[in-house]
């Protein structure tokens, strides 16, 4: 009889952990190459964003799992870590920059995440991009754009025949009684964050609008909007996106571009074109910008900018590839140079060839 509640309680245990079943991958990208631009020496640098990350999901059973993420963002050419700022470590860099989150999902009611996540209205415009928003050629970026956002709360719906939705909340800097604390950020800069995704995506046709507002950037604000059509071995893109910077970026005024505070209007436009061709894809983009309400413009309230890119990505196998792109930007003047850190320059070319693998 003692045998066989042993056996008993064994089996049990056993049927606990069959119940709770989770599973952890490994995946990365390793990106390197050299990039020579207008003004610069020669350098090697990334395409696609190095990375290794640990992706965890556990089964709790009735179609519920808890998930996590952890990332790490580098640069290949000579190890060193890299990542965007945030709020709360001014300008230190982030150890964790790709993820670093923990969450719920059901097979009835979407998912939802908390901690490092990406930025809802990047990560879903990006898509629209022929490069991505990666490289010399990729979208002109806003001020305000943030690949990934820290101490949010992100959820996105399941998907009913194409149509899906997201939404985020950040918290911003600590204040007491409408002041900065210590460690907070400046007054007036302190506001939590907040954005809205709809989006489409079914068959031949895909479409999105966001709207979002970072932390603590004195309630700065884009929204854009994206559509592309695939027909063939083809696929165009048509972007549009308007930025409302008011100075400050994640806490600091600083902006993402590192030339200060960059208080404007930006509004930018995006035709873009992937085809496949052979075992590759050509991919082709004609960007316009214009920049306005900027108090640095000492000729003009608003200036202009023209950008041309092309480029090949040519598939070695299913991940490894090789690429070359081309961009050539017109400007107004030196003066939009320097507000997207060209150095002063009134036109750029840029040229990048590199290696992708991804595991």
């Amino acid at each position: 009889m003692k045998k066989t509640l042993i056996a008993l309680a064994v089996l049990g245990a056993a049927a606990g952990v069959a119940h709770a079943q989770s599973n952890v991958t490994i995946y990365g990208i390793v990106d390197t190459g050299f990039i020579k631009e207008s003004g610069q020496d020669i350098k090697m640098g990334e395409n696609v964003n190095n990375r290794i990350g640990f992706r965890g999901v556990e089964d709790l059973g009735s179609g519920q799992a808890a998930t996590f993420e952890l990332e790490k963002r580098f640069n290949l050419n000579d190890g060193t870590l890299k990542g965007y700022k945030g709020a709360e470590t001014k300008n230190e860099r982030t150890d964790w920059d790709g993820a670093a989150n923990v969450g719920l999902k059901g097979s009835n009611w979407g998912a939802v995440r908390l901690g490092r996540v990406n930025e809802i209205s990047t990560e879903s415009i990006r898509k629209f991009d022929p490069f991505y928003q990666y490289g010399v050629a990729g979208m002109i970026d806003s001020t305000q754009r943030s690949p990934r956002i820290s101490n949010t709360v992100r959820y996105d719906s399941l998907n009913w025949s194409g149509f899906h939705f997201g939404a985020s909340y950040s918290l911003g800097g600590n204040t007491k009684d409408g002041s900065p604390i210590a460690g907070a950020v400046a007054d007036g800069a302190d506001n939590d964050g907040y954005a809205v995704m709809l989006g489409y995506d079914n068959g031949p046709l895909a479409l999105v609008g966001n709207w979002s507002r970072l932390a603590d950037s004195n309630k700065s604000s884009v929204w854009n909007l994206g559509a592309a059509y695939k027909f063939g071995p083809a696929k165009v893109s048509l972007v549009y996106q308007q930025t409302k910077d008011k100075g400050w970026y994640l806490g600091d005024q600083a902006s993402s571009y590192g030339s200060g505070a960059l208080a404007s209007t930006q509004k930018d436009w995006l035709l873009g074109l992937e085809w496949t061709l052979g075992p590759g894809r050509l991919n082709a983009s004609f960007q316009y910008n214009r920049v306005s309400d900027y108090a640095g413009f000492t000729n003009g309230d608003s200036k202009k900018q023209y950008k041309y890119a092309l480029g090949y990505t040519y598939n070695l196998s299913k991940r490894t590839s090789i690429y070359g792109n081309v961009a050539y930007s017109d400007l107004d003047d030196n003066e939009l140079g320097a507000f997207y850190g060209y150095d002063n320059r009134d036109s750029v070319t840029g040229v990048q060839v590199g290696i992708t693998h991804k595991f």
